[in-house]
């Protein structure tokens, strides 16, 4: 019996489910770098089955429990690792700022934050996706291995979509990285307004700079911005909507390399106080 889909699932939705079924990808997100739960639980809202990764050994038991109902039901899968080059163990910097624990001390401890080292089992990202399968779409966030996740792709596995954190001062290499695995169409959002930065309204980046805390600065950028689609609201950090229901055009490897230019540019000359805001990487085959 064929399962029965949302009512209240979007067009561009059904679409997506549409090309699951033909091309065999089952329905499925990978959410890598789960934190609280917000991206994984709008990716059941729509209708999908989730696999989520989740390092930290804290924020995996209250996901566990979070999702109790889901991971019953077969509807959602956690994995309690680190994603790594190599399957073992590593120490992983759990941070107070529970969305900047990393493999990197540095991520962890920003702006004097606490915190504190553990081990933590890891894996590589291609015997994950070995395991599961491929996905519809792959969020990661992860704090300094996005990367190491997009290298676990290859031509034949990468996903139709797929997201990471944009890196201000590196962001070249993984629109190499992206554009080697066969993505043609990009989009930078940002995750503050959860629009395309559009290079005029950007500069006024450089009159909130005056402003020493980055959560004001991010939260008058924020009164902007989409923030709620489908009468879902995202919280600050959060992915927000995906593939297709992204905001704006897709544009050309060359076109979003010098918007990511544009931004890096601006992000230095901002100094210390930097730009107060973060910006995702979405990727369509």
């Amino acid at each position: 019996m064929a399962r029965a889909e949302p009512s209240d699932i979007s067009l561009s939705a059904r679409a997506h489910l549409a090309a699951e079924r033909k091309v065999g990808a089952n329905h499925l997100i990978y959410d890598v770098g789960v934190n609280d739960g917000t991206d994984s639980t709008y990716y059941l809202w729509r209708g999908y089955r989730v696999l989520g990764i989740e390092a930290s050994p804290v924020l995996a038991e209250k996901l566990r429990e979070k999702f109790e109902p889901e991971i019953r039901e077969g509807r959602y899968t956690l994995l309690e690792v680190g994603v790594a080059d190599d399957d073992g163990t590593a120490e992983f910097w759990m941070s107070d700022v529970t969305e900047w624990s990393s493999f990197n001390k540095s991520i962890a401890s920003r702006d004097g934050t606490p915190h504190r080292a553990v081990q933590i089992a890891t894996r590589r990202f291609s015997s994950i996706v070995e395991e599961f399968g491929v996905p519809l779409y792959c969020k990661v966030d992860i704090e300094g291995n996005d990367r190491c996740c997009v290298r676990g792709f290859t031509s034949h596995t990468a996903p139709p979509y797929l997201s990471i954190e944009m890196s201000h001062k590196d962001g070249g290499v993984d629109l190499d990285l992206l554009d080697s695995l066969g993505y043609r169409q990009f989009k930078i959002i940002s995750q503050v307004t959860r629009a395309q930065p559009v290079p005029s309204l950007m500069r006024i980046d450089g009159l909130l700079s005056g402003f020493p805390k980055k959560a004001l600065r991010a939260a008058i950028k924020r009164t902007l911005g989409v923030r709620s689609f489908q009468g879902r609201k995202f919280p600050l950090g959060a992915s927000g909507p995906f593939a297709e229901d992204t905001p704006g055009r897709w544009r050309s490897v060359s076109e979003v390399r010098r918007l990511w230019a544009f931004l890096k540019d601006i992000d230095e000359r901002a100094g210390k106080n930097r730009l107060g805001e973060w910006f995702d990487f979405h990727a369509k085959r």
